[in-house]
């Protein structure tokens, strides 16, 4: 059971690291700004009304919420949080950005029983113009459901994926795409703008990571100043 539970957990990480990088680079500009926790803080404001249907997504699926609070407030509540049974935290240093990762017991807020729920918190660097080596800084919030059953998981995120853009994705611009491995569809994912924004805070993902293993992967963009 040792080993081969590792090897799963192996290709979890691998496959899902794959699929952060995707929605990543899927829309690197991002909507929202907040204060670092060591300048003077202020809440997260959004303006655009359209963005009420956002802040509802962030409601129903994510414990900590970084549009209602100041992000310091935010980070901790996230860390914090009694009910995350394994955390992972690399801190910001000069040569590696901040990253968090963690599962939760018993948490799932998906219309499917998710057999693993984990959050992840990241900063991203990213180029903004390549002849002068500019660059910015970008964090990306995922929640993540993996269902296990192979074809019985897979219909699951599926339908979660299909169900999701069903009630929200009238309200938003929407831009989807397919997630291959070679000529083969493994999964697809769908960006959400907000009217009058030209960048997407939201992308919501499903995927096959093997025979056995599926997940709903829901991904926010937030701009950190």
């Amino acid at each position: 059971m040792g080993p081969a539970h590792y090897k799963m957990d192996k290709r979890i990480i691998l496959t899902v690291r794959k699929l952060f990088l995707l929605t990543l680079f899927n829309a690197l500009a991002v909507l929202c700004t907040a204060q670092h926790e060591e300048d003077a803080q202020i809440p997260i404001i959004i303006q655009n009304p359209g963005t009420n249907y956002l802040l509802k997504i962030v409601q129903d699926y994510f414990r900590s919420d970084p549009y209602q609070n100041q992000f310091g407030f935010f980070l901790k509540h996230l860390m914090d949080d009694p009910i995350l049974i394994t955390k992972t935290t690399r801190l910001k240093t000069d040569t590696s950005l901040f990253y968090f990762q963690g599962v939760y017991k018993n948490y799932s807020p998906f219309g499917f029983l998710a057999d693993r729920t984990e959050v992840r918190l990241a900063e991203n660097e990213f180029i903004i113009d390549d002849s002068v080596s500019l660059k910015d800084t970008l964090v990306v919030y995922q929640l993540l459901g993996f269902s296990y059953n192979g074809k019985t998981g897979l219909e699951s995120v599926k339908n979660e994926f299909s169900k999701f853009n069903r009630r929200y994705s009238k309200h938003f611009i929407t831009q989807s795409s397919d997630i291959k491995d070679g000529e083969e569809i493994v999964g697809a994912s769908k960006n959400y703008f907000v009217y009058g924004v030209t960048s997407s805070p939201l992308t919501v993902s499903w995927a096959k990571l093997d025979e056995f293993q599926n997940a709903f992967i829901i991904t926010l963009r937030l701009k950190i100043k």
